[in-house]
């Protein structure tokens, strides 16, 4: 009895050896592209906290990001977990590219997030993306051309800031020909991403239009109406009548540079810029809430990134853990911190009274809680995104705004035909 028994035990020892020494779950994520060494800050506090999964993090450069992942999912196969630029939710959603996780996230976990950096999480009435950063957008001026050039410096109030007119008024004024040769030394306006609805819808929402039908799936009517063409013709005489803005600068990058070394007097730009603005060593910079039209009302762009769990997931269970982790207030602070930009999460701003207090950030938060309107909620954004920074494009250099936004109406409602 005794021999039989021993072999017995020798097996259940070797089982519970096996068990506890079993190689962690591999979890394969895709991400943003950005600074490796930065993210893995992050991935390593996750895997610190729990042994048993190891993260494959797979870093894209944001000009691959999208067709990226296009590939994969519609392969079938992992990641596990990805990155999802909030309009793009209802677009995997819908090809079934992503987990629902209403059973996973309470009323009060979503709570603790910003209203607007939720709306585009959803698709028909489902949760599929949960936001980890957001953004807004305020202009910034340089305090030194306004008072070298006799011009009040605008207001920092929410109920005081400028209308779009008064911007173009003071954008006119401040373009400059400085020793008369031509060629202008100094712009009134720069505009980061000038070409992208991010950027441009605020502008016509704020006239009255709308983007697209309730539905998501019609811009013929919405894009071409006459408070949309109204807006996008005041965005084309800053080009091309007031010539108060550069064509051109379509890289962030470089509205950036022409605003930090004293080229541009203005610059409507995103939340991102108040770390990067600081390197510029003689810039004397502030900030005014994000203008709007006199006779309409105030909106103003935001968007998320949010993070997705792959439907094909075969590790759900540790893929769910890892979402709440890197959505989480702790991972929010680290990666605020890191990067700089606007957390999704309302909790951050109170847990970091020294950064979120101060008079910019504070201009940031109310128009996050406020005026923020996020982009549209449509299966085809991408299509749709495609096609109008096109148009913005072709407008910013002199095209015809209501001729180019019929085309343009034309040619996304007839790639939303395939969502019907």
């Amino acid at each position: 009895m005794k021999r039989r028994f021993i072999p017995l035990l020798i097996l259940v020892l070797l089982f519970s050896v096996t068990v506890s020494w079993a190689a962690p779950k591999k979890l394969e994520i895709v991400w943003m592209g950005w600074p490796k060494a930065k993210v893995m800050e992050l991935i390593a506090d996750f895997e610190k906290e729990n042994p048993n999964i190891k993260i494959d993090i797979q870093l894209i450069p944001f000009s691959q990001l999208f067709q990226t992942l296009e590939v994969r999912l519609l392969s079938g196969g992992k990641p596990d977990v990805y990155i999802v630029d909030g309009p793009l939710t209802p677009s995997y959603a819908a090809r079934g590219y992503l987990l629902p996780l209403d059973e996973y996230f309470s009323a009060d976990e979503l709570g603790a997030f910003f209203d607007a950096s939720l709306v585009t999480a959803r698709y028909n009435n489902k949760l599929y993306s949960i936001p980890y950063a957001t953004s807004s957008a305020g202009l910034f001026y340089n305090r030194d051309i306004f008072k070298e050039y006799g011009v009040a410096c605008p207001s920092k109030k929410a109920d005081e800031r400028l209308t779009w007119e008064e911007v173009a008024k003071i954008a006119q004024q401040l373009t400059i020909d400085e020793n008369q040769d031509g060629q202008i030394d100094i712009w009134g306006l720069v505009i980061e991403q000038v070409d992208r609805p991010y950027q441009l819808l605020p502008l016509a929402q704020s006239n009255g239009a709308k983007a697209i039908s309730a539905d998501g799936l019609r811009t013929d009517g919405y894009i071409t109406s006459p408070e949309f063409i109204e807006a996008a013709t005041f965005y084309w005489r800053l080009f091309n009548d007031w010539k108060v803005s550069p064509q051109g600068l379509n890289d962030s990058a470089k509205s950036r540079e022409y605003f930090g070394n004293g080229k541009a007097a203005m610059m409507l730009g995103c939340e991102w810029n108040l770390s990067r603005l600081e390197t510029f060593n003689n810039l004397n910079f502030d900030l005014s809430p994000h203008p709007y039209f006199g006779k309409g009302q105030v909106v103003t762009p935001t968007g998320s990134w949010h993070v997705g769990v792959n439907s094909r997931t075969e590790c759900k269970e540790e893929a769910i853990k890892f979402l709440k982790y890197i959505t989480g207030q702790k991972a929010a602070i680290k990666w605020h911190k890191l990067f700089g930009h606007a957390p999704a999460r309302t909790d951050v701003y109170e847990a970091l009274p020294e950064v979120f207090d101060t008079p910019m950030w504070q201009i940031f938060r109310n128009e996050l809680q406020n005026t923020a309107v996020s982009r549209p909620v449509t299966p085809g954004y991408l299509e749709y995104e495609l096609i109008l920074r096109e148009s913005f494009n072709s407008i910013h250099f002199g095209a015809d705004p209501k001729t180019t936004l019929k085309k343009a109406a034309t040619r996304i409602d007839r790639e939303m035909r395939k969502y019907k």
